[in-house]
């Protein structure tokens, strides 16, 4: 159990891994009043240095660098996935916060041990499910609470895009142990998050898996069947081939919604109503989980997406991944038995 910070002030926080994403969320944690960006490491030293001249930070030397600074007070960790347990676990016996970017790791061992670690060190475990705070999400979850679909019938989702064309050897996610079912865990995984946070946990999965296409030698596009806890049926799809789609689908006796990107949801009715558009707020998504983690910091309180909640995200792709491999359904309570 975490207890609440006796600093004041903006909360001081180091960022690895400083690569596109991880330069991004540098970017936010600089522009924010709440937070101050100490220090960057990467282990490309070109690219720390540029993040810190870019953002005015200390380009550390080395992870040790970074924990044995008492003004970080958290880490954000945008490493690639195969870095995130030794990341995460380094930092949390050095007794920093972790925020670490989704999926919290490759596989469950090294995610219980994530969460193990954090809880044994009395630290804030912060897992970055950035779209579950877009706008949409927001107002898909608030329809749904408000029975606006009726009686739910079944769902379907697909997140894909034609990034895995221009893979190199050089890439970590070239390479399956260090990208595991490449689409699922990099783009899928978002929709498993919304999905579970809006119509609640995952049962079951069932799923099929191919390389079609990309240079590497890595799965490209994967098709999973979903039962939901409470007997909901559904489709989770995602590629790294084709031109980009991310879309969540939500089918009711009532009316179906539609969630694409941004703030906005389409709501279809039934018996000729018609359809409209609901808005859900404007966000700026990794601004607010990172100022979220500044503020648990402070207080002490748990942040929305925890460990645990991450960890059953993390455990549907694993349940995907077996499923794939030894063809038959998979049980989510499979994957989670220690």
């Amino acid at each position: 159990m975490s207890t609440k910070s006796s600093c004041t002030g903006p909360v001081g926080l180091a960022v690895i891994g400083t690569g596109g994403f991880g330069r991004g969320m540098a970017e936010k944690v600089a522009a924010s009043e709440k937070l101050r960006l100490v220090s960057c490491y990467d282990v490309v030293e070109k690219s720390r240095r540029e993040t810190a001249e870019q953002f005015g930070c200390l380009a550390a030397s080395g992870m040790d660098e970074i924990m044995a600074d008492d003004s970080v007070e958290g880490v954000v960790i945008a490493s690639p996935n195969f870095a995130h347990a030794e990341n995460s676990i380094a930092a949390a016996k050095a007794g920093k916060h972790v925020f670490v970017d989704k999926p919290m790791a490759n596989v469950m061992d090294e995610a219980y041990a994530i969460i193990d670690t954090c809880r044994d060190a009395g630290v804030i475990l912060a897992v970055g499910h950035n779209y579950r705070r877009f706008g949409a999400s927001r107002k898909l979850k608030q329809l749904v609470e408000e029975g606006v679909a009726g009686t739910i019938v079944s769902v379907e989702a697909n997140f894909s895009h034609g990034g895995g064309m221009g893979l190199t050897p050089d890439q970590w996610r070239w390479y399956p142990d260090k990208c595991p079912a490449l689409p699922l865990i990099q783009l899928g995984i978002h929709c498993v998050d919304i999905l579970q946070h809006v119509l609640g946990p995952i049962a079951e999965v069932s799923s099929f898996m191919a390389h079609t296409a990309i240079p590497a030698d890595n799965i490209d596009v994967t098709a999973t069947a979903l039962r939901f806890e409470s007997g909901l049926v559904g489709y989770l799809g995602s590629n790294y081939v084709s031109v980009g789609v991310h879309h969540i689908n939500v089918y009711g006796v009532e009316a179906n919604l539609f969630l694409g990107w941004g703030t906005d949801v389409r709501i279809v009715r039934g018996g000729n109503k018609g359809e409209e558009i609901a808005k859900g707020p404007d966000a700026d998504d990794r601004l607010e989980e990172l100022e979220e983690f500044g503020d648990c910091i402070r207080t002490g309180a748990q942040p929305e997406v925890t460990g645990e909640t991450a960890l059953r995200n993390l455990a549907v792709v694993r349940a995907a991944i077996r499923s794939h491999e030894e063809r038959r359904p998979v049980s989510i309570a499979e994957i989670l038995a220690r």
